[in-house]
């Protein structure tokens, strides 16, 4: 069993997602530290999926679907934010606070590590997976440390996942070609940012 939710763990991080654009995004603009920092948030935004599947709050999800459908439209909502952001990415970045660069570093690494945690705490197929898959591992004769041995498994797969992601994406000949063309990059995917809220809000209406 633990091998099997492993492996679930991993597809699961596997598929295409905003969570993928978003680790993308962050190590190809800022660096290694930053895309790593995203996959963190990530991986930290699960022990909330995690939680509320183990205390059985699948089933008021699953019972009432509007509070489901309210969790989608905020996700949905954050991506439109994000993806806004992209599109109007600018070809230079400009430091006009007069900030110092350790604390706007710093700072980066806070909202890289936000981003990471709001993208998949909101994301809505994230909390199907949990919904539809992950809980088929939880019956009622599993143990609370058993099923948290079990959420552990996917904390590790996708966080591992996300950090190798980041490690080559922000390798320096992909970071080299997103710098000369960086505000198109940004704009690209800031508009498919823009169709996963899209696509989450016509499901829900």
């Amino acid at each position: 069993m633990y091998i099997e939710v492993f492996l679930v763990g991993i597809l699961a991080a596997l598929s295409p997602g905003p969570d993928f654009i978003v680790v993308m995004k962050n190590s190809l603009g800022a660096g290694r530290k930053y895309g790593i920092a995203t996959a963190l948030g990530i991986a930290s935004a699960l022990i909330v999926h995690i939680t509320y599947t183990l205390l059985g709050f699948t089933i008021i999800l699953e019972k009432i679907p509007v509070v489901f459908n309210v969790i989608k439209l905020t996700g949905a909502t954050y991506l439109l934010w994000l993806g806004w952001q992209g599109i109007r990415s600018q070809a230079r970045l400009e430091n006009s606070n007069g900030k110092s660069i350790d604390r706007l570093l710093k700072q980066s690494v806070i909202r890289c590590f936000r981003e990471g945690f709001l993208c998949n705490v909101l994301n809505p197929k994230s909390a199907l997976f949990f919904l539809s898959i992950f809980s088929q591992f939880i019956g009622p004769n599993t143990s609370k440390w058993m099923g948290w041995i079990y959420g552990g498994e996917i904390i590790v797969a996708v966080g591992l996942w996300f950090i190798l992601l980041a490690i080559l994406i922000s390798n320096s000949f992909f970071r080299k070609v997103y710098q000369q063309y960086m505000h198109w990059f940004d704009r690209v995917l800031g508009i498919i940012l823009i169709i996963f809220a899209v696509t989450i809000w016509i499901t829900v209406f």
